[in-house]
């Protein structure tokens, strides 16, 4: 009984340090806006298209969905929860 106890809480431990549990609902103060969306509003780029693993592969996106009318300017912005992977933003 004592190591199936153990192995759940190792097991739960595990799930939410990998952060595969399901994410409680982030609750902002009434009138608060991320930084990230108000810079990216201002510019005019308040559209998130994708995470990207690198920086390349980020502007290859960019780039073809400029080249296919998808969109006319974009931005490729360092990851602020996981700074490994790379955020597309585009104006439309």
């Amino acid at each position: 009984m004592r190591v199936r106890t153990a192995l759940s809480a190792f097991a739960a431990v595990t799930v939410v340090g990998l952060g595969l549990a399901p994410a409680a609902p982030a609750v902002a103060a009434p009138g608060a806006v991320s930084h990230q969306v108000s810079v990216q509003a201002a510019d005019g780029l308040d559209i998130h298209r994708g995470k990207f693993m690198t920086l390349g592969g980020c502007q290859t996106a960019g780039q073809q969905g400029i080249d296919r009318g998808h969109w006319d300017r974009y931005q490729c912005a360092e990851g602020s929860m996981w700074p490994w992977t790379w955020n597309l933003w585009t104006n439309r």
